[in-house]
């Protein structure tokens, strides 16, 4: 797994506030920002008791961020994958590779409702 600095200021205010937030395109990754297939980026506090036990010892695993993907060449042209946000012992805020194990599934035949998040 590949991991790469995630920026404190927008980590840091949602850890704690139990809520779903829509990035906005600004804050998006400058890779996500190229791309014409990306839709939205909604981040939120992990579950707890959420980890990777080969982390277990050296960062606690505090948010994840859903990436939501259309590519018309797809059945189910919705495509989504999850981030994970670790916070190391230094205090630094770090983001996974992207993961398909998205509990609801990686491609759906519709984007995923606002009703169904708790947005802030």
């Amino acid at each position: 797994m590949t991991w790469r600095r995630a920026p404190d200021h927008l980590v840091a205010s949602i850890t704690s506030s139990g809520y779903t937030y829509e990035l906005p395109e600004s804050a998006w990754p400058t890779w996500a920002k190229k791309s014409q297939q990306f839709r939205r980026f909604l981040v939120y506090s992990a579950p707890l008791g959420e980890t990777f036990p080969s982390l277990e010892t050296t960062a606690n695993h505090v948010a994840r961020v859903l990436a939501e993907r259309y590519d018309p060449k797809d059945e189910a042209p919705y495509n989504y994958n999850w981030y994970s946000i670790v916070q190391s012992a230094d205090g630094a805020y770090w983001q996974s590779s992207p993961s398909r194990d998205v509990d609801f599934g990686h491609h759906l035949s519709t984007p995923i409702s606002d009703a169904s998040l708790k947005l802030g």
